[in-house]
């Protein structure tokens, strides 16, 4: 392992496993570490919060998110589940970068990367049964993968843009 390739291979795995154990232990966390209402109810006053949210009801897992209910839930609401998007993007990301220095095609990559994402939302989930105070949701599966999609789209698609930009300047030195 002494060859620059190996101890790219080694950093990115590395880094895959830490974004793993981070979700693992984010997900044992009981409820009460993890909520920000106390926080919002110092911060920010009823009456803002209302004003800050858009007239919409939010359905999820039985639940109803309104503002003039609960304003300080339906923002912890949005906030948990954009953390969602972020963290399993990160996974996807992270995970199409240890595939990648595989030298496996963008298509496997995607597809494998998105299948980790999804394995690891599902252990996520289960791994919620035993937390105190949580609970495991199949939506929230769908919105890890979601948030994975959306990395790898956009990871994608700047890869795709630097090679064109590369093309173009390569080019334009001839």
């Amino acid at each position: 392992m002494t060859d620059n390739k190996s101890w790219r291979r080694l950093i990115a795995l590395g880094l895959l496993c830490f974004v793993v154990i981070a979700i693992f232990k984010l997900s044992s966390q009981p409820y009460s570490k993890q909520t920000i209402q106390p926080l919002l109810n110092r911060t920010l006053s009823w009456e803002t919060a209302e004003r800050l949210l858009p007239g919409v009801d939010i359905h999820y897992d039985g639940k109803e998110y309104r503002r003039d209910i609960n304003p300080y839930g339906m923002i912890e609401f949005a906030f948990r589940k954009s953390a969602h998007l972020f963290v399993y993007g990160v996974l996807a990301a992270v995970t199409a970068l240890v595939l990648r220095l595989f030298r496996l095609r963008p298509l496997s990559t995607a597809a494998l990367s998105l299948a980790v994402v999804g394995f690891v939302a599902i252990l996520d989930e289960w791994n919620q049964r035993y937390s105190a105070a949580r609970t495991p949701t199949y939506q929230d599966v769908l919105v890890d993968l979601t948030g994975g999609a959306i990395s790898l789209a956009v990871c994608f698609g700047i890869s795709a843009l630097y090679k064109q930009w590369r093309i173009i300047r390569t080019a334009g030195r001839r």
